[in-house]
């Protein structure tokens, strides 16, 4: 193959004429070494003209040693080196060799103008510009990995677990009232808790993922939707449900009953005109039963010091067939049976009497029939109190085998009682003015007063009581 390269002269540096006239030359290491470099790599002078936009006589210069052939030194160096590096070889130590056959100074250079060309072989060469792409090759690497990431958080969901979530349903016993809901989720996020369907809680999820809630609980069954959501990218979590049931108490069965709701207990009628009044559960009638359990109380009297044997009496005076003021027997009261007063229940389940009692103290006692079975409820009862303006002894016998009871009231023997009573013999005695009792032997019978009770006759000191509108027992000579 025909090379153009032109005709090549021997490498040798000019440096004047000796003696004689003749042109003494030198060899030239440096152009030597830029020659064979070239050759190496199989390229001829053309080619390099080309890549590296240097003309091919000052090529020829360089590798020939006609260093005078070479424009400027600024120029001179900058051929050298970027001739050097093309060919691989170090730019520096070429330039200083250079230097050194050409008789040049060595360049003034800055106290630190950077690292040096790090060379890894005889063509590898790494410059300060190959450092600034690595280094913008690193930057582009980072923000490369923190917008993947960003990407990568954006598209992705958060996770949640409940440690107390399970297939089967959380079970506690009555009375439970509260119970602390854990788990974890991804860090970040935060936890939407509903109750029942009612607005979420948000709980704070911890840098490790963490988070507690404390639920209030209802008896029966409380439903907890648990959901982790991402606030930036408002990407959510599977919802997990948790069933937590709280055992409730067996319900106590509804039974018939009745319930009062007048008069007050205590209650004082002055005229006697008391109504009862009540509701009832499950009821379809009441029977109303009154029973005198105590004298008549003095005027404006609220509350009975005493209560006395029982004695049944009817609702009315008219329905006793006794006039005011006179009195009762044992005989007398046990004849007159009450019979149980019976209202019908109306459809709200409410009822009601009117009676009209005589002075004394009364119980009222209201019982209720079922409707199915027709078994009667527990009896309810009022206790109320008719005031007596008069004078009203009872009189007992408590002692002894038998006593002689002899009685005056208003002036008029009671010729009903002039007998020998045994124990528990009773009887009740009204007038306007006074009363009068003897009594043998005196220590056996005793004597009430207007709901008062005293101790025996013989207490006042013989064998009578003299009562009269002072209300006050004192002994008389004789009835």
């Amino acid at each position: 193959m025909t090379s153009t390269e032109p005709t090549r002269r021997p490498t040798r540096r000019s440096l004047g004429r000796g003696h004689g006239g003749a042109t003494k030359t030198v060899r030239s290491e440096v152009g030597e070494t830029l020659r064979d470099a070239r050759e190496n790599r199989g390229v001829d002078l053309h080619r390099v003209e080309r890549d590296t936009k240097i003309r091919l006589k000052f090529l020829a210069a360089l590798e020939d040693g006609e260093f005078t052939e070479l424009p400027g030194d600024v120029y001179a160096r900058g051929f050298l080196r970027n001739y050097a590096t093309y060919l691989g070889l170090d730019a520096d130590q070429i330039e200083e060799d250079w230097r050194a056959e050409a008789g040049a100074a060595p360049p003034i250079r800055p106290a630190f103008s950077g690292p040096r060309p790090l060379t890894l072989s005889r063509r590898v060469v790494f410059q300060r510009s190959h450092i600034v792409i690595a280094m913008v090759a690193v930057i582009v690497l980072l923000v490369g990995s923190y917008f993947g990431f960003q990407l990568t958080r954006y598209l992705s969901y958060p996770t949640l677990a409940v440690a107390s979530a399970g297939a089967a349903d959380i079970n506690l016993p009555i009375g439970t009232t509260t119970y602390v809901l854990t788990g974890k989720a991804t860090p970040g996020t935060t936890v939407q808790i509903s109750w029942n369907g009612q607005d979420p809680k948000t709980v704070i999820v911890d840098d490790a993922g963490l988070w507690s809630f404390q639920a209030v609980l209802q008896p029966g069954r409380n439903q907890f939707d648990i959901t982790a959501i991402n606030l930036d990218t408002k990407h959510a979590s599977t919802t997990t449900k948790v069933i937590i049931i709280v055992a409730e108490p067996t319900p106590t069965p509804i039974l018939p009953s009745v319930v009062l709701t007048g008069p007050t207990d205590a209650a004082v009628f002055k005229d006697g005109n008391v109504v009862v009044t009540g509701t009832t559960n499950l009821v379809s009638k009441v029977t109303l039963t009154p029973t005198l359990v105590g004298g008549p109380l003095p005027a404006g009297a609220t509350l009975p010091p005493a209560t006395p044997t029982p004695v049944l009496v009817s609702p009315t005076p008219a329905a006793s067939g006794a006039a005011p003021g006179a009195s009762t027997s044992p005989a007398a009261a046990a004849s007159a049976t009450v019979q149980p007063l019976t209202a019908t229940v109306g459809a709200d389940g409410s009822f009601s009497f009117t009676l009209k009692l005589r002075p004394g103290r009364w119980q009222l006692s209201v019982v209720g029939i079922a409707t199915t079975g027709g078994s009667p409820t527990k009896a309810v009862t009022r206790t109320v109190s008719v005031p007596y303006t008069g004078i009203y002894v009872e009189i007992t016998v408590k002692n002894g085998d038998a006593s002689a009871v002899y009685v005056v009231h208003d002036g008029v023997p009671d010729v009903a009682l002039d007998s020998s009573e045994t124990v528990g013999w009773t009887h009740v005695v009204t007038a306007s003015k006074s009363v009068c009792i003897s009594a043998y032997p005196p220590g056996n019978v005793y004597i009430s007063v207007n709901g008062t009770s005293y101790v025996p006759i013989s207490t006042f000191g013989g064998q009578r009581a003299w009562i009269d509108t002072t209300l006050v027992p004192r002994d008389i000579g004789s009835c």
